[in-house]
């Protein structure tokens, strides 16, 4: 028996598995088995010039069934295996062709030799093991034995090519799976280059595909997948690319749809009804035959209907997740960004919503399109410190809001942006923003919850102190659910007029005289007195607050009337203005009509404002408030000391006088000093010429002191409450002027 010689004591031929990968992709490798010197040294005598399917051929020498299998580990991509029947025993071969199909290796084909045939009778050898060809070596001429290998290799050709074109096909597939990801579009370039490898059967020496949002410069093309020499390339500029043909780039008309293709390179360019390009530039190291040129041409076609495709929905996700007026992330960005926290269940998370303060006056001084650029310019600085992995998105007009899953976010860091000012149209800006947070999701709730639970703390903040910073708690929702039953009750109740005024005498406290009331509202709810100082909030917040002030027009109306009745002289009767109302120039119409109506003149209702509302010389606010003293009524600013720039808006406003608010006057005793803010604001009134009113009288030291001040007229308990109008008219009947009345 014939010893065995193993391959590597054979002589290879050139482009064996000694040689480097490139001389293996452009040669088809043969595995030779068989344990017969002779047959190797006919094999490769026949074979030595032999080229199929212009590729020549490289024969791979082993002598045993154990040395096949080992060969075939290490070298996979053998296309046909030349098998001896026997060579260790009478069925090796037979035993190896069970073993490699039985490990997977079914892209080979297999062709048997045998010697002795009768060993191995063909018509059973057919039926029962997976071989492509069988020949007795007295049989296998050399000519069929090429006939042989060029069917076998067609075939695995054609199986590698159906491969290849498989796996571009589920690159691309992938691709529209995940088109609302950021590398939807990235995956498809890839497939592209893949697809277009294994339809044309070539070996792709490089390839890049580059995509421009403007197709209008070749500097806009950016290089999105690349193989080959290319493959390193990805994210350049195309034209910082070596290596590729530019003048081809340049000379291709961008507006064109039909490939391009020049010796070894193939040049696709389309560009979508949407504005992009996609640059397709492949090298392959074959030439081209016709039937592969008119592939190229309908994938090109097919390829353009799928790039318009994918373009457009791209375009479409991104107006819907982008502000387009400012190109931040919307609020369909937040929502899902949320929902994406609640569903990874982080207890460490932070949301937070961040409105910018003043931000109507921005837009109505200097236009929408200016206060974008101051909310992009905290939007920039509010990105710069949070870092990645945070999303900053547009939630609102004049909101921002923030979702940080990774709970690392310092508040204070949020804080800290608005601490210098912001550069807007080449100036500096001051800007103030209210901010609300809510840590995690202590109550397990769903993303909707979280969000309400982020622009309830906020709303909170903003009505408590504005440009502060308040962290959610529990409590918040219930108070918020009060108010919103407090709402609807209140509606009813203004409705159906269940409303009741009460009026509070005021004194002059030079002579004791009573010169006035102010008009307060009182409601009973289910039998119990509700606090002004919760009602009259919810109803400015609502829009009724107007509607309860044409309702104290007709209460002062029916005063005067019973006033008469008694031979009395009406009194002018204070009604207190809601902010939101006095920045409404028709609401002013609308109340000057109402008084016209009624009959109540500048003698008879007067009106005051509280200071928390803002005035500037040009603003609508201060243009209603100078309406009203045109028609001859009286205006008092209210609660004077505790709003935003008092001496501002008396300097801008005509106002009759002020009104100092209750707790600068409580805390004034006998063998006190007087409070510094009552000294202070009746100095200021005695110098700008107008009156002052002290609210909040309760003691008769109080009132002493208040005269000794210089203030014109009073208020308080010590006089009397607010007063229904039968009993305010019973009052003023039985008044005293010592200060006092009698039932007081």
């Amino acid at each position: 028996m014939i010893e065995p010689v193993m391959s590597e004591t054979w002589p290879l031929k050139a482009g064996s598995n000694t040689d480097d990968e490139r001389q293996g992709d452009r040669t088809w490798r043969i595995l030779v088995v068989d344990d017969d010197n002779d047959v190797h040294e006919a094999t490769d005598f026949a074979l030595r010039r032999v080229q199929i399917l212009g590729r020549p051929l490289e024969l791979i020498h082993v002598f045993s069934a154990e040395e096949a299998l080992k060969i075939l580990r290490q070298t996979p991509d053998v296309v046909v295996i030349l098998l001896d029947v026997v060579m260790e025993r009478p069925d090796s071969g037979l035993r190896l062709v069970e073993e490699l199909r039985a490990e997977g290796y079914r892209e080979q084909r297999i062709i048997l030799r045998t010697g002795y045939p009768g060993d191995a009778p063909e018509k059973q050898v057919i039926r029962d093991y997976e071989i492509d060809d069988y020949w007795s070596k007295d049989e296998l001429t050399r000519t069929r034995l090429v006939t042989s290998l060029t069917t076998a290799i067609r075939t695995v050709d054609y199986v590698r090519a159906l491969k290849g074109t498989r796996a571009g096909l589920e690159m691309v597939i992938e691709g529209t799976q995940y088109l609302y990801q950021n590398k939807s579009i990235d995956i498809f370039a890839e497939g592209v280059l893949t697809q277009l490898a294994a339809i044309l059967r070539v070996s792709p020496e490089g390839g890049v595909c580059a995509l421009a949002e403007l197709p209008d410069q070749e500097d806009d093309l950016v290089v999105l997948s690349g193989i080959g020499r290319f493959a390193s390339h990805v994210g350049k500029r195309l034209m910082d690319v070596e290596d590729i043909d530019h003048d081809l780039i340049s000379a291709r008309d961008n507006d064109g749809t039909a490939p391009v293709i020049s010796g070894n390179k193939i040049l696709f360019s389309h560009r979508s009804d949407t504005g992009r390009r996609l640059l397709i530039y492949f090298v392959h190291d074959q030439v081209l035959s016709p039937e592969n040129i008119v592939l190229v041409e309908v994938f090109a076609t097919n390829l353009a209907i799928c790039f318009d495709n994918l373009a457009l929905i791209s375009e479409l996700a991104e107006l819907a997740f982008v502000d387009q007026r400012a190109g931040l992330p919307n609020q369909n960005a937040f929502d899902r960004e949320l929902m994406h926290m609640t569903r990874n269940g982080s207890e460490a998370a932070i949301v937070a919503m961040v409105a910018i303060e003043d931000a109507a006056q921005f837009c109505v001084a200097f236009g929408v399109n200016y206060f974008d650029r101051v909310i992009t310019a905290v939007y920039d600085r509010l990105r710069s410190v949070v870092g990645e992995g945070v999303l900053v998105a547009r939630v609102g007009e004049y909101t921002l809001g923030l979702v940080d899953s990774t709970g690392t976010v310092e508040v204070s860091a949020i804080e800290e942006i608005f601490d210098e000012t912001f550069e807007v149209v080449g100036s500096p800006v001051v800007v103030r923003g209210t901010i609300g947070v809510v840590r995690g999701n202590p109550q397990g709730r769903r993303a909707s919850d979280i969000q309400r639970a982020a622009r309830l703390t906020l709303l909170k903040q903003k009505q408590r102190a504005p440009g502060g910073t308040a962290e959610f708690e529990p409590s918040m929702a219930d108070e918020v659910q009060n108010a919103l039953q407090m709402v609807g009750k209140l509606r009813e109740a203004v409705r159906d007029r269940k409303l009741t005024f009460v009026f509070q005498p005021k004194i002059c406290l030079k002579t004791g005289a009573v010169i006035g009331s102010e008009v307060l509202c009182r409601w009973i709810n289910e039998g119990e007195p509700v606090s002004p100082g919760r009602f009259i909030p919810v109803a400015e917040r609502a829009g009724l607050s107007g509607e309860i002030t044409l309702q104290c027009l007709e209460a002062v109306t029916n005063l005067n009337a019973m006033l008469r009745q008694q031979g009395l002289q009406p009194l002018r009767a204070a009604i207190n203005l809601a902010a939101n109302d006095i920045d409404n120039i028709d609401f002013i119409n609308r109340l000057i009509e109402a008084c016209e109506d009624h009959q109540l003149g500048p003698d008879t209702v007067g009106f005051e404002i509280t200071e928390t509302q803002r005035f500037t010389n040009d603003g609508e606010a201060t243009a209603c408030v100078q309406k009203l003293a045109r028609q001859g009524f009286e205006v008092w600013l209210d609660d004077f000391g505790t709003g935003y720039s008092s001496l501002n808006h008396l300097d801008i406003l005509p106002v009759r006088g002020i009104k100092i608010d209750k707790s600068f006057i409580s805390g004034l005793s006998a063998g006190g000093y007087a409070s510094q803010v009552a000294e202070t604001a009746a100095r200021i009134a005695q110098t700008l010429g107008i009156e002052a009113v002290a609210e909040g009288i309760e003691t008769i030291d109080q009132q002493e002191i208040c005269k000794d001040l210089g203030i014109q007229f009073a208020q308080g308990f010590l006089y009397s409450p607010g007063l229904p109008p039968e009993k305010f008219v019973d009052w003023v009947k039985s008044h005293d002027n010592d200060g006092r009345s009698d039932n007081g």
